[in-house]
């Protein structure tokens, strides 16, 4: 059964970019790799590989040249970001090689950590538990109805109060299952994880 799901700010609609600018090479600016502590959820500190501030990364560069290879990703794209994600949220487009399934992007979230996050998606999506190289994260299936795609969410615990979101979904017009880009959304999660932790 199909259920609406409400999402965690303003639903972005998930659409293939046409610019094949390959993305910027640095990502945030803090430096060092020693796991860092914090209290995001407000309640037991947080053990990440590095806390990165939403606000300075820069988000396409979170998009290796060895990613690109591995995740046959044609380009990354820095787009305008819904400014209900907060004060200095980026996102990036990402467009996949041959044949086009999936879709999506990655946005910087900085007005809610994971304590929003559960108080809004978590009441009305299961959010499912894992890790992004390291970092805290959680999955969550959007199903939807209406004009709005479908999506997999996966939302990354990068810093205190703030989120890394990786959105995918099938293109609008193909019949793709979800669970391909929750697979993606992990995939691209390991990814990003790692270009934060050694950034």
């Amino acid at each position: 059964m199909r259920r609406l799901a409400v999402p965690f700010l303003l639903a972005a609609v998930l659409t293939g970019c046409s610019s094949t600018e390959p993305g910027k090479p640095s990502a945030g600016d803090q430096t060092g790799s020693a796991p860092t502590t914090g209290s995001s959820a407000g309640n037991a500190p947080v053990n990440r590989p590095k806390a990165v501030d939403m606000k300075s990364v820069d988000v396409c560069g979170l998009i290796t040249a060895d990613a690109k290879t591995t995740l046959k990703i044609q380009s990354a794209t820095e787009r305008e970001s819904p400014a209900d994600y907060g004060e200095g949220t980026k996102s990036c487009g990402l467009l996949f090689q041959q044949p086009r399934t999936y879709g999506g992007s990655l946005y910087t979230l900085t007005n809610g950590g994971v304590d929003r996050l559960k108080r809004t998606v978590g009441k009305t999506t299961e959010l499912t538990e894992t890790t992004a190289s390291g970092y805290p994260a959680y999955l969550a299936k959007n199903i939807t109805e209406g004009s709005q795609p479908d999506s997999c969410d996966l939302y990354i615990d990068a810093n205190d109060g703030q989120l890394l979101l990786v959105k995918m979904g099938p293109l609008i017009g193909v019949e793709a299952p979800l669970d391909g880009a929750c697979e993606l959304s992990k995939s691209i999660g390991a990814a990003v994880g790692t270009a934060l932790a050694t950034a």
